[in-house]
């Protein structure tokens, strides 16, 4: 577990929500944490971006509290693009 923060970010508007698109490169690796600073966080989706070695390793999550989020990955080494939901 490390702390990681995105290749790229980028913020949008989606209806009543804002929200922030982060990219994080090739490196992230299974409970890293991102202090993302995002008040008001409302749901967080995470998804995988690079090809995975194997069936089983397939697959990426995400969880917030408060402003802090943490990844988990099927495997180490996995570039994730994270989208976050906020009232903010």
């Amino acid at each position: 577990m490390a702390a990681i923060t995105p290749s790229t970010l980028v913020r949008g508007s989606a209806g009543d929500f804002t929200l922030h698109i982060a990219k994080f490169a090739t490196t992230a690796d299974n409970a890293d944490t991102w202090a993302s600073g995002i008040p008001g966080i409302v749901a967080v989706v995470a998804t995988q971006i690079d090809t995975n070695t194997t069936q089983a390793s397939a697959g990426v999550g995400a969880t917030y509290s408060g402003t802090t989020i943490t990844l988990y990955a099927g495997e180490d080494n996995t570039a994730i693009q994270l989208l976050v939901y906020s009232r903010s």
